[in-house]
């Protein structure tokens, strides 16, 4: 086609095809994914900013409140009162240290079975504890119960603390 025809071809042409033509706007696509996906990352981040500084205090108050384990060169022995039967270990008050230093008369603690701990029940039975299949509801002591505990493992006892300190017993069994 030559610059002839082309004007020919041109000047043939409706003016109204023309004027749309001259008129004409691509119609814009809106990206309505870009936006909600920018809102999207947005949350994200923030979600877990506020994750990450959680985890941070979390990790600190862990170190401000990281207890010592002890372990004896012999078993010491203490009695307590017995307040509360919770899983693999109970909660109870001392109420004779015997000549231990180790824990104040009133202290708070969680008495918590181990493998091979020997619990006497009030009748007398005796059964050994086994973390794998734990059976402490067949323990039949009230609350108010003297127990005397022999330990050879605790924790580094915190005032305040409550029953979170705790005492890894040997053996178990109601005072005579």
């Amino acid at each position: 086609m030559n610059s002839k025809n082309f004007s020919d071809a041109m000047n043939e042409l409706d003016s109204r095809y023309v004027d749309e033509a001259i008129g004409y706007k691509a119609k814009v696509r809106k990206h309505t994914w870009i936006k909600w996906g920018t809102v999207a990352a947005c949350l994200c981040l923030a979600v877990g900013c506020i994750v990450m500084l959680d985890l941070k205090k979390s990790r600190s108050m862990n170190r401000e409140t990281a207890k010592h384990v002890y372990t004896l060169p012999q078993a010491e022995k203490m009695s307590v009162k017995f307040v509360e039967m919770s899983g693999d270990h109970f909660k109870a008050v001392t109420v004779d240290v015997g000549n231990s230093e180790i824990f104040p008369i009133n202290a708070e603690l969680s008495i918590v079975f181990d493998y091979d701990t020997e619990i006497f029940l009030n009748d007398g039975t005796r059964i050994v504890f086994n973390p794998d299949e734990p059976d402490t509801g067949v323990i039949d002591w009230e609350t108010g119960t003297l127990v005397d505990v022999e330990f050879v493992n605790y924790t580094e006892y915190l005032t305040g603390n409550h029953f979170y300190n705790q005492v890894c017993a040997t053996r178990v069994a109601p005072a005579k």
